[in-house]
């Protein structure tokens, strides 16, 4: 049952293009779409367009059902605001519930209602609004980042609600988890281009990446044949201009006789030049793939803490107004350590970071300990200075290489000159973690790092947690981010519960980690890496002969089948990372 189509359609705010779909695009009864793209890409306006609050510059949105939508604050316009508040619940002809779950509300609305009620958590307000959503009762579900203020627990309790929808459901979101779990498609609003891909997450990531590889190549390609086309020209000229030339032991009589003879040859190299121009001008132009770009660690430079123990908790217990946050708590962190910080919302985790940075009792830090510490607030940020300068202000490495991280964390030229007061929720975090990063500190306590984050900056941030040389305590409800980074994990449950474990290299999402006893044989193994070995040198071949003039139609589409069945193979041996 076809609920929603997208036909030839520009989203556009003033001069600025958002998004073009080239073609057309339907949602169908139990899909679940996510929709990713950097901040400020126009997100939230491609959801406007959608909902029909805001009508395409051109091309057509047609709807079959009813809309329940859930936004984000009220005022934001497209991704602008960069605010993760959602407060603002808005269902097209709302008389109509023909898919409401009445008891998937009631759970919405009870789930970690005492936490709330006694501390005012956001987490409540979005759990209220998530109810709403799923009491509509409309056919297509739309949802701005709904997983804003949600914990651990209640990103996965809106997973199964997601996947168990019997309606189409379409949702911005920033947890790779979720939308690995979820989706059936992910449509990606990157460069001014609107694109939906089949699968989830990882999915998309796959074929995003199988491209780059093909376009890398076919770069490549074109680069080799240019730069040959341009030599030859330049040759085949030089050689027409010295048959030209009266060669110097020749008189100008002997030079007169031979005229003819010349310029039936100059001819000759004049056409062959001309034909390597048309070749040239006829070549189709490929355009170098963007780089992926993360930040950069020099481990030299940081002076790293050599104690048995970075820092000691030792029997720490906080009570809050009446009931207990944590009781005898005792954790030895030692250097390298990566210590993610779970928990439900409310439990304790910025109180122990914060106690942990005051080092009040009960907390020994070592003598070479520099703690670093990143607050939900930002205010790490001297608002009045510019991006570049609050972090040159603390930086250990040379000015050259502060701008070259942030160039590669997208303060691109003059926005290095942005003052801080100025940015966006997404460039503050990104400014703060450079100048953390950059710093005189061995040890960072940080604290929701994720949030403002689009999905690609959330990526930049593992690689920079997985490359960071010194020990990291870090609270995040990103399961994947967790999974990615952490060696420890430390879970404060509430109530004066805790616990303190190692990650298992399958936790931590390691390369080559998987539970034992799914672990093959190392004759399987070794058959697989193979197999994967043949699938990779025919795939090059293949995407070699692509790029390549082709005969016909019919060696064209069979190219590009043998292309699409080499890339399912190659996943099919590919160990999931």
């Amino acid at each position: 049952m076809t609920l929603m189509t997208m036909e030839q359609v520009k989203i556009t705010i003033g001069d600025r293009v958002l998004g073009v779909l080239a073609g057309s695009w339907q949602l169908e009864r139990r899909e679940r779409v996510g929709i990713v793209g950097r901040n400020g890409a126009g997100k939230s306006t491609l959801l406007a367009v959608l909902a029909g609050r805001l009508e395409p510059d051109a091309g057509t949105v047609r709807r079959f059902g009813t809309i329940a939508e859930l936004r984000q604050a009220a005022g934001a316009k497209g991704d602008v605001a960069d605010s993760n508040c959602i407060d603002e619940y808005d269902a097209l002809d709302e008389g109509k519930t023909t898919l409401g779950d009445e008891a998937s509300a009631k759970r919405w609305k009870t789930i970690g209602r005492d936490e709330a009620e006694s501390h005012g958590s956001g987490g409540e307000r979005t759990r209220q609004q998530i109810a709403q959503l799923f009491a509509s009762g409309a056919e297509v579900l739309i949802a701005d980042e709904p997983t804003s203020h949600l914990d651990e627990e209640g990103v996965r309790q809106l997973g199964e609600a997601f996947a168990s929808y019997d309606g189409g459901v379409l949702f911005v979101s920033h947890d790779r988890q979720l939308m690995d779990e979820v989706c059936t498609h992910i449509m990606e609003l990157d460069e001014e281009m609107i694109t939906v891909y089949s699968g989830n997450y990882s999915d998309y990531r796959r074929e995003k990446e199988a491209a780059r590889q093909r376009m890398h190549f076919e770069y490549e390609q074109y680069a080799r044949e240019k730069g040959r086309l341009e030599r030859a020209i330049i040759a085949v000229r030089q050689q027409s201009k010295s048959m030209k030339n009266k060669p110097s032991r020749m008189s100008y009589k002997e030079a007169n006789l031979g005229k003819e003879g010349a310029r039936t040859s100059n001819s000759k190299v004049d056409s062959k030049a001309k034909a390597l121009e048309s070749r040239l001008e006829r070549l189709d132009v490929k355009h170098k793939p963007r780089e992926t770009e993360l930040p950069l660690f020099d481990t030299a430079v940081h002076e790293l803490c050599r104690s048995k123990h970075v820092l000691r908790v030792e029997r720490l217990s906080v009570q809050l107004s009446d009931r207990s946050l944590f009781d005898e708590l005792s954790v030895a962190i030692r250097p390298g350590m990566r210590i993610a910080l779970t928990g439900p919302n409310g439990a304790g985790k910025t109180t122990l970071l914060r106690l942990i940075y005051g080092q009040g009792e009960r907390i020994v830090k070592a003598p070479g300990c520099r703690i670093g510490y990143f607050r939900q607030d930002l205010s790490l940020l001297d608002e009045s200075k510019s991006v570049l300068d609050n972090v040159l202000s603390t930086a250990i490495y040379p000015d050259t290489h502060v701008r070259t991280v942030l160039a590669r964390t997208l303060f691109k030229g003059h926005d290095v000159f942005k003052e801080a007061g100025q940015l966006s929720g997404g460039e503050r975090v990104k400014a703060a973690l450079a100048k953390l990063f950059l710093g005189p500190y061995n040890t960072l306590l940080i604290d929701e790092p994720t949030n403002y984050l689009d999905v690609f900056a959330r990526e930049q941030l593992e690689a920079a947690l997985q490359q960071y040389p010194g020990t990291i305590l870090f609270a995040a409800h990103d399961r994947r981010l967790v999974q990615a980074v952490a060696t420890h994990r430390l879970t404060l449950y509430g109530g004066g519960e805790w616990s303190f474990e190692e990650c298992g290299a399958e936790d931590r999402g390691m390369p080559g980690a998987r539970d034992a006893r799914q672990a093959t044989s190392s004759h399987e193994e070794a058959e697989r890496i193979e197999r994967l070995m043949r699938v990779e040198r025919e795939l090059a071949e293949t995407i070699g002969r692509l790029s390549m003039p082709i005969r016909s139609e019919a060696e064209a589409a069979e190219l590009d089948r043998r292309f699409h069945e080499l890339v399912e193979e190659k996943r099919k041996w590919t160990k999931v990372q």
